[in-house]
């Protein structure tokens, strides 16, 4: 039997900070909230090596709008060309005696104009203020990127423990302006285990294929 014919579609969902909204009617409906769809969006953000390589997202994020300092993230498909967005998020400085934020990054203040250049005000906590989602938030899509974030979440600190995660090694080189990047499989991780090699072991033999350089950083792919 097949449950997913039971879930409805629902796109264009928006919501403002603090609101939520129902999915469905029933005795147990499920409600998403603005939070909801920040964290999921922030989330695929900060992996998004993965969703650009493997599901085919654009992942932006826009620190200044309208040199107001407010900040948006969008995620669309890459093969979209009238890149439509599957998700919206607009963050806005948290309030000065709110201790509630759902990340930290530079307060930007651009007055846009030639005489009144960037300013940046330091770190500021922000806040959803509005989420929008075009896509269904239950879809067999969506429920992929959640389980996605939930497997690309954990962090093994042996090499057995990433295989046993199913996890592969997304390498990237650790030179500045290099950004050349390789993927481990997990034939590849299994083949440096057998060799007796330990996480930190294959850490420092790691030597970037552009440059030439060691040190490359290693996640969760």
């Amino acid at each position: 039997m097949d449950t997913r014919a039971d879930k409805p579609v629902i796109r264009n969902v928006r919501v403002g900070q603090g609101e939520t909204i129902k999915l469905n009617d029933g005795p147990s409906p499920q409600e998403i909230s603005c939070d909801d769809i920040a964290k999921l969006a922030l989330a695929m953000h900060d992996h998004t090596y993965f969703f650009s390589l493997r599901r085919g997202l654009s992942i932006r994020f826009s620190r200044d709008l309208n040199g107001s300092g407010t900040q948006g993230l969008y995620i669309t498909r890459e093969s979209d060309e009238a890149a439509s967005k599957l998700i919206v998020v607009i963050f806005e400085p948290r309030s000065k005696n709110d201790d509630n934020f759902l990340y930290e990054a530079d307060l930007l203040m651009d007055g846009r104009k030639d005489y009144d250049p960037t300013i940046n005000r330091g770190k500021c906590g922000f806040v959803a203020c509005m989420a929008e989602t075009r896509i269904d938030w239950n879809s067999d899509e969506t429920v992929q990127w959640r389980s996605d974030i939930d497997r690309l979440s954990r962090s093994p600190n042996t090499l057995t423990g990433w295989i046993e995660a199913d996890l592969e090694m997304l390498v990237r080189c650790g030179t500045r302006y290099c950004y050349q990047n390789a993927i481990l499989t997990r034939s590849d991780l299994t083949r440096h285990v057998a060799a007796g090699l330990s996480l930190e072991d294959l850490k420092t033999r790691l030597k970037c294929t552009k440059c030439g350089t060691r040190g490359a950083r290693v996640m969760a792919f």
